[in-house]
This record gives C-alpha cells, structure tokens and sequence, in this order.
C-alpha cells in the first residue's frame, strides 16, 4: 500500500494505518454475519451484504447516515406588487424556516417577519415588488427525500 504506514496490529486482526498523499485506505469488510464478535467502538467497517459503512457504538453496529443526496431546489417567482402567496415546488412546514433561503431583489429575508409558511405556499406580510426577482432555495439541512 504505497503512501500508507501499517502502524500496530489489533488482537482481532485489524489494522492501524496512517495514510499519506492522495492514496486510499482499504476499509475492512464482509457481510453481517461476518461482524467481528471482539469488536469495540469506533470500530469501521464495509457491510457487503448492505453495501454501506458501518461503526461498532459500543453496543451494535451502526450503519454511517449518507449526507449530500438531497438536492438543493430553487423556485423562482416574480412580484406584481399585489401577489402575496406563491406555490413552491416542496411542502415545508411553519415550524422548519431553516430549511428554505428566502430573497427578494437579492436581499435575504427574515423568516421571523417577512413570510409565512404552510405546506408548498410561501406568503410575504408585504407583497413583492412589480417584477421584484423571489428565490426560494430548499434542500440545506435534509438528508432524506
């Protein structure tokens, strides 16, 4: 393994490998029933049966939450100067404002003053301006569809 130190062996046949450069370390792996009985936490592994990653906690292994899947959605609507409510392409909740970016003309705006939200409607207090730019960014803080 060129640019990796095998720096102790463990009792259950792992490794301890500090890596170095662009190389890659080769993660242990095997199915559920192939889990190592003298596991102790911290411990990673590949499942093959399940093809995910996985830690000992202590108690059980624990498959890694996959992040980054979600893709990040904008809406794009354009104010009349009368229109207050707008459909957006995902349902969020009043009580999930961190999961939506809200700007008007470019200039953030305050979910604690500046709109409402119920379901897919998105409302301001005030309705943009005549052909105001409205960008509504969804997808920051969701790891599941």
């Amino acid at each position: 393994m060129a640019g990796f130190v095998k720096t102790r062996g463990r009792p259950d046949g792992g490794d301890v490998i500090k890596g170095a450069d662009t190389a890659a370390v080769e993660i242990p792996s095997g199915g559920t029933a192939e889990r190592p009985s003298a596991s102790k936490a911290g411990d990673l592994r590949f499942n093959t049966d399940t093809n995910k990653m996985e830690y000992f906690d202590g108690s059980a292994f624990v498959q890694f939450s996959k992040e980054g899947d979600i893709p990040i959605t904008q809406d794009s609507f354009t104010g009349d100067n009368s229109t207050t409510a707008f459909t957006m392409s995902k349902s969020v909740a009043s009580n999930q404002t961190q999961r939506i970016v809200v700007a008007v003309g470019n200039v953030y705006q305050n979910p604690a003053t500046a709109y409402t939200l119920s379901g897919t409607t998105i409302t301001f207090t005030s309705a943009p301006g005549a052909a105001e730019s409205i960008t509504v960014i969804h997808g920051y803080d969701s790891t599941t569809h």
